[in-house]
């Protein structure tokens, strides 16, 4: 399942991203656009904006109530869960969710701190806008936060 974030639900899709969750997500786009946008790419619309979901068909949206990402995440959740379930975590650009793919240790020489380059020995990159991810200790805080926000601690 594919979706696209209003944008209303930036930190949802970033979280959802780190989860796995195939989230598109743009600031400052006309709702037309962004309608237009998500049926062409046939994804399911991420909102809190009551009066653009009067214009949806109800499998088109996901109505986002909360004002807490924590709670827009069970939201999701909810709905689908499915979709949580098949994501593998870390493995989308938190910044463009474009896949990762692996790195050679080599190709990074560089490119991150001469640290980061000496510690560590996995590292993966989007292909699309060039960030380069490593395993650094704040991503096992990330991935026990991700372990409650999937319901799963």
């Amino acid at each position: 399942m594919r979706f696209f974030a209003d944008e209303m639900l930036g930190k949802l899709a970033r979280w959802l991203r780190l989860a796995g969750v195939d989230v598109a997500y743009r600031r400052e786009i006309p709702d037309p656009e962004l309608v237009a946008a998500a049926r062409r790419e046939n994804r399911i619309l991420l909102t809190r904006d009551t009066r653009l979901i009067r214009t949806l068909r109800p499998e088109e949206f996901l109505f986002i109530s909360r004002d807490r990402m924590e709670e827009q995440f069970s939201e999701f959740r909810e709905r689908f869960g499915a979709a949580l379930a098949e994501a593998r975590s870390l493995s989308r650009c938190a910044e463009c969710n474009t896949p990762l793919l692996p790195l050679p240790k080599a190709q990074v020489e560089g490119r991150v701190w001469p640290y980061v380059f000496a510690s560590q020995s996995a590292f993966t990159g989007c292909p699309a806008c060039g960030k380069i991810y490593w395993h650094a200790t704040h991503v096992e805080k990330i991935l026990r936060r991700l372990e409650r926000l999937r319901g799963e601690s």
